[in-house]
Order: C-alpha cells, then sequence, then structure tokens
C-alpha cells in the first residue's frame, strides 16, 4: 500500500512517497545487513542484480535470495526486463523514498497544500536541494526550423511553472528559453523540459526517434505512432515522457508535446492536474512514456481533463 508522507524540516515542507504497513512483521525483510545495502544501493541507482553482486562484494546467489525478498515485501521493483542467455535479467529500483508502520488506519481525510509526491518524483533529477535545476524550453513564436513553423503553446509552459514551485524554488537563471536560444547558446547541458512538437520545438524533433512513442517522421502532424503500430492522431492527443538526456550524460529530459497545440495543453494538464493518475506507472526508471487525450469536462469549450491511452514503462 502507497501513501504519502508530508514533514517539515528547517522551514521547508517535504513530500515523499512511502511503502504503508499494517503489520510490523512486513519489514523482516529488511532485518540483514545486506538487505539494507541492497536498497541503499538501489536508491542510488537501478541495477541488475550481477551488478549489485559486484558493486557489494557479494556472491550473486546471495544478493538473489535477497532480492526475491524484497521485491516480495514490495521494497524492490523490477523496471526492466531484458533477454539474456535464455533468461530474463531484471533491472531493479526501489519502489518508495522509504516505508512507514501504520498502526492503524483513519477515515479522516486531510487536504494537503503541497503538490502530489508523484510529481516531485518524475522532476527527482531536476530538484537539487528543492531548486529547479533546468530550464522550460518553447519553440519560438517566430517561423523557424524545418517547416517555418511559430509555436502557439509556450504560454502553457506558466502553468508548469506554477506546479514546479509547489515543490522547488528557482535560480538566479531564467527559467524559460527559447528552442531557437538553447541552441544559439548550445546550453544542452541542463536538464530539460520541452514543450511542442517536433515541427514547432527544435529541439523536440532531434529526440523524436528516441521517444518510446514518437511523431511520425513523415509528417508530424499525423500522429503518434508506437512500435506495435498503434497510431494516436485526435487533435487533442500528446505526449508525456522521460528520457535520459541525448544531449548531456547525467541529464533528464521531459517532453510534452501535442499533434496540435491543443495536445500540448493536454499534456501540461496531465501533469499538473492529474500526475498521480498519469504517473500511476512511473517509478523513477530510466524511460517512460504515456499518450492522453484532452476533453472538455465541463462544456465550456476548453480542455480541462484528459484520459491516459496507453502507457510505455
Amino acid at each position: 500500500m502507497d501513501g504519502e508522507l508530508i514533514y517539515e524540516k528547517d522551514g521547508q515542507t517535504y513530500s515523499s512517497k512511502v511503502k504503508l504497513f499494517n503489520d510490523a512483521r512486513a519489514i523482516s525483510s529488511l532485518s540483514s545487513p545486506i538487505s539494507m545495502k541492497i536498497i541503499k544501493l538501489s536508491t542510488e541507482r537501478q541495477l541488475y542484480a550481477r551488478e549489485m553482486a559486484r558493486a557489494l562484494g557479494l556472491s550473486e546467489q546471495t544478493v538473489y535470495y535477497h532480492v526475491r525478498r524484497l521485491i516480495s515485501a514490495g521494497l524492490l521493483q523490477v523496471v526492466k526486463s531484458s533477454p539474456v542467455r535464455g533468461a530474463v535479467a531484471k533491472k531493479l529500483s526501489v519502489s518508495s523514498d522509504g516505508l512507514a508502520i501504520l498502526y492503524r488506519s483513519s477515515s479522516t481525510w486531510a487536504r494537503s497544500s503541497t503538490r502530489p509526491s508523484s510529481l516531485a518524483s518524475f522532476f527527482r533529477e531536476f530538484l537539487a536541494d528543492h531548486i529547479f535545476n533546468g530550464f522550460l524550453v518553447v519553440g519560438s513564436p517566430e517561423p523557424h526550423g524545418p517547416f517555418r513553423a511559430a509555436a502557439k503553446d509556450g504560454h502553457y509552459s506558466a502553468e508548469l511553472g506554477f506546479a514546479l514551485g509547489g515543490i522547488s524554488s528557482i535560480s538566479g537563471d531564467f527559467l524559460v528559453r527559447l528552442d531557437t536560444d538553447v541552441k544559439v547558446e548550445k546550453a544542452y547541458d541542463a536538464n530539460l523540459v520541452l514543450f511542442g512538437g517536433p515541427a514547432t520545438n527544435v529541439l523536440t524533433a532531434e529526440l523524436n526517434r528516441l521517444l518510446p512513442v514518437r511523431f511520425d517522421e513523415s509528417n508530424y502532424w499525423a500522429g503518434l505512432i508506437d512500435d506495435a503500430g498503434r497510431r494516436f492522431n485526435g487533435e487533442t492527443d500528446a505526449v508525456v515522457a522521460k528520457l535520459p538526456s541525448p544531449f548531456h550524460s547525467g541529464r533528464g529530459v521531459v517532453v510534452l508535446a501535442g499533434i496540435r497545440h491543443e495536445g500540448t495543453k493536454s499534456a501540461v494538464i496531465a501533469l499538473t492536474r492529474q500526475s498521480a493518475e498519469v504517473l500511476g506507472g512511473y517509478s523513477q526508471q530510466e524511460d517512460y512514456a504515456c499518450v492522453v487525450k484532452g476533453y472538455d469536462q465541463d462544456g465550456d469549450g476548453k480542455i480541462d481533463r484528459v484520459e491516459v491511452l496507453a502507457r510505455y514503462d
């Protein structure tokens, strides 16, 4: 069972995703010092059990034993599976920021003024001491790129900026950059949040082929397509994706892009208003993507809700 722990420290409010247990025996899997070492190692990076064994100087058999117990207890999770010589190698990660013992349940509902921990987890690499370390990159409103397209979705970045303000502060650098400015200034060494599809954001175009679900290279406005050939071509369809930066090692890129600018709005709404639902399949894996469709729930002619059409995790 997952929960959210909100606590105060040094005048700051923190939010962490935790595993809740109502039976103290559930933590018996952590009684071994080896299990604790595996958990600590898994908070630093995602690893295969064989890599853990090498890092800890232990036999693979010993590590596999403890890994199985931790997975069974819900403290470790498989984020990626790869076939290796007739077997399946599993890359592992912690399933939460920690765990808490629940002595009793309460039906009291408390409203939190902080942003959901799912959003903080999704932008984990972007946050250093609760300061946002990266740029929000919007397409230039001037005709640019091979299609001479002018972006119409840059103002949606303000919505995400407000949401990020609930989990971080900003540094002295100006937070929002045009895609053309990033290219001219060669500011690729930062964490980047890219707004808009490859036709209007030239940085999205540069990494489009790396996305788990990508814009049709033959016609960016034709829609999104995945490896199985499934297509998404609605005007309010969009992709929310995260992947390691192809521009600079150790950095991350988040893509919020629609087939039309209304779709980009759908992607932003997905993260800012429905993050717990949209990021339900995200567990700090290196690559994550989902396709969402925006719709008008209250009938005022404006997109205000999204539906998740597909996940790639």
